[in-house]
């Protein structure tokens, strides 16, 4: 017996068989003595804390990964593109193109999960073409960075629309039925966009709108917000800097959105120059857009 009511006693391991020195405690009222380690020696309790720390990291794993396929699904990643990642695309069709690619895949993996308030912005446009894979490399800076998510935070880091989407979100909000328990407001709609890490807009200015006025206010209502709160956007578009800055604007004298979006990403406007990959002349089957 120890001094401090330990009692060293010769048993055998529940797990090799092997004899080895038990400290056990006798409890007052409890028929059994507790033994310490669970009836192990020093080996195979080792060997049974390691089996349960890689246990407890394989589901700690797999409740992430879950989790980042949860989110993948609701962050608005347009089905067509949950499979589309940097290592799918193709980016040797041009100089500019394969520029754009490393810049958006350093954009992903430098992307800060905690810390991310002043991140820089970043506008992809290929004036007047479609289909030279603006939409996969935006979509593989979501799947990147959601990739990477280790429980940093208990939120979803990133947010997708495009903006045609973006809109019929903002004018679903204006018919609000009387029966209706909840229907989500316009500032129901900017607080999420305002406040979200990283803002995804795709296809800006694609289609033309009757009210120009709704789509600016609109548009400085969100990078206005996210200019204040120093939080980045991604933005792909078909127009250059001068189309994309009225549509934002209206003309050179209203230009409030546009030089925050400037400013945001540090006047880096990406430009790429490419062909269609969906013109089946270019193609050769892989899943650019």
């Amino acid at each position: 017996m120890t001094n401090n009511g330990i009692k060293i006693t010769q048993r055998k391991c529940i797990d090799c068989g092997r004899e080895y020195e038990a400290h056990e405690a006798q409890i007052l009222g409890m028929k059994n003595p507790i033994i310490f380690g669970g009836g192990r020696c020093a080996d195979c309790a080792r060997k049974k804390m390691q089996e349960e720390e890689e246990k407890e990291a394989k589901l700690r794993e797999l409740e992430l990964r879950n989790k980042r396929e949860q989110w993948r699904k609701s962050c608005g990643i347009p089905i067509r593109f949950m499979t589309r990642r940097f290592e799918t695309f193709k980016p040797n069709r041009s100089k500019s193109l394969n520029n754009a690619y490393k810049d958006c895949l350093d954009y992903a993996q430098k992307f800060p999960l905690r810390g991310y308030r002043g991140y820089r912005s970043l506008v992809l446009y290929s004036q007047g073409v479609w289909g030279v894979g603006k939409s996969h490399l935006v979509s593989s800076i979501a799947h990147g960075i959601l990739d990477k998510w280790q429980g940093e935070t208990d939120y979803c880091l990133v947010r997708y629309t495009s903006e045609p989407n973006l809109f019929m979100r903002i004018r679903s909000t204006f018919n609000r039925r009387p029966q209706e328990e909840y229907h989500e407001t316009e500032s129901d709609v900017y607080r999420e966009l305002t406040t979200i890490p990283l803002l995804i807009v795709d296809d800006m200015g694609k289609e033309e709108v009757s009210d120009p006025r709704f789509v600016q206010r609109v548009l400085f209502t969100i990078i206005n917000g996210r200019y204040d709160n120093m939080l980045p956007i991604i933005i792909t578009a078909n127009l250059n800097t001068d189309t994309l800055e009225r549509h934002l604007g209206g003309d050179r004298g209203n230009s409030a959105t546009f030089d925050r979006l400037a400013e945001m990403t540090s006047n880096n406007f990406r430009e790429i120059i490419a062909t269609s990959y969906r013109d089946f002349r270019n193609r050769d089957d892989l899943p650019n857009k």
